[in-house]
């Protein structure tokens, strides 16, 4: 058996290995030539830092706070190539359920785009060092069940995961002259990290992923309509610990469909996202299947051009998301149940193409379902960023 999972490990990273190897050969001949004003990615060199500070009340349960500093890097190395580098520094807070604290970096991700000759085809490559933090303690680890709940919608709902990479194709070509198709596939590999500090300390190998994605883009005659419809199916291979099978995730597809609409003064964006994933499966002496979570979430957006340096945008948002089943204490609960509202609103200063500041604030309001308990929630997110163009 471990000779058979180590096998099958070993594939796995070779494909990403022969992947990356086949990518970077193709695109190392082009890295001379020099970005000029053809280059498909003018306009994207630049950074942005932002500062999001997240709070939620957990009625009868306690808070959780999160202050977050995303840092995002693009440069252009050549007219057909950019490089993205993205990471965030936070400190995360909470006293419901356990009094728990965590801060510093989280995994640094480094991000490569190649489209080929034809601007048709595009292959990206990433590389997600282990810069965040691992081996949690129990309260640690404890507050982690609470910030990753896909509800509250925290920047940073995860900390250290390991060593990863990812390889991908994607095409992108016309149908008609107002309608685009576009098909893509990805591998993600997930290294081996050691998730918690205390005894018995296990070696935990998250299952890798492979994805694929179809997507319509369809444009109105005046060009002021736009519908677009994206499906991404993804399959997850089998979580291990100490090399034994002991968790899998069920496949999951996400599908989002958007209609934008531009007037004289106003834009309007309306958004439906679902995700709906099959059982996920847990390995012991008995094959054990339990229910996943089915999300929707519907978002509209109203912007216009408040002067000529300010641009507004109003947001409302609804999430429904039923319940994971999942064991706790050997009993059988349900978690992640929720129903939230949100309203808010973002603003862009014009100042300069070189300087563009944005500030941003929401706030939510709702119930959640927590380890087979009821809670009242209310949020509040506030966040200033800004990008510097160069």
């Amino acid at each position: 058996m471990i000779n058979t999972t180590f096998k099958l490990r070993a594939l796995h990273i070779s494909t990403v290995i022969l992947l990356l190897v086949s990518f970077f050969e193709t695109i190392l001949a082009q890295i001379a030539e020099p970005v000029n004003n053809k280059s498909l990615f003018r306009g994207a060199r630049g950074i942005t830092i932002g500062s999001v500070v997240q709070h939620w009340n957990v009625t009868g349960l306690g808070t959780i706070s999160q202050q977050s500093l995303p840092i995002s890097l693009s440069m252009p190395l050549t007219n057909r190539m950019l490089l993205s580098i993205n990471t965030s520094a936070m400190n995360t807070s909470t006293n419901a359920t356990v009094d728990a604290s965590i801060n510093g970096f989280v995994d640094t991700r480094f991000s490569l785009s190649y489209v080929l000759p034809g601007d048709k085809v595009w292959l990206t490559a990433g590389l997600s060092l282990p810069t965040g933090k691992t081996k949690l303690d129990t309260s640690e680890l404890k507050m982690t069940s609470l910030v990753s709940q896909t509800a509250f919608n925290y920047r940073v709902p995860t900390f250290g995961q390991g060593l990863g990479g990812n390889f991908g194709l994607v095409y992108a070509g016309m149908i008609t002259r107002r309608l685009v198709l576009g098909i893509g596939v990805s591998y993600n590999y997930k290294g081996e990290y050691e998730p918690i500090s205390f005894k018995p300390n296990p070696k935990y190998n998250p299952g890798d992923e492979i994805s694929t994605n179809l997507a319509f883009n369809y444009l109105s005659y005046s060009k002021s309509a736009r519908l677009s419809m994206d499906i991404t199916g993804t399959y997850f291979f089998k979580d291990k610990i100490n090399d034994l099978a002991k968790y899998q995730s069920g496949s999951r597809v996400i599908g989002l469909i958007s209609y934008s609409l531009r007037t004289e003064k106003f834009s309007h964006l309306l958004q439906t996202r679902l995700r709906y994933r099959l059982a996920n499966t847990v390995f012991g002496n008995d094959t054990t299947e339990y229910k996943s979570s089915t999300q929707i979430e519907g978002q509209y957006s109203l912007s216009r051009p408040v002067y000529d340096w300010l641009n507004g945008t109003i947001i409302v948002e609804y999430k429904s998301y039923s319940a994971d089943q999942t064991i706790i204490a050997g009993n059988l609960v349900e978690t992640g149940k929720a129903s939230i509202v949100s309203i808010g609103g973002d603003a862009g200063f014009l100042f300069s193409d070189i300087v563009y500041p944005t500030v941003s604030i929401r706030y939510s309001s709702g119930t959640i379902v927590f380890e087979g308990k009821s809670y009242n929630v209310s949020g509040i997110e506030a966040g200033v960023g800004v990008k510097i163009s160069f």
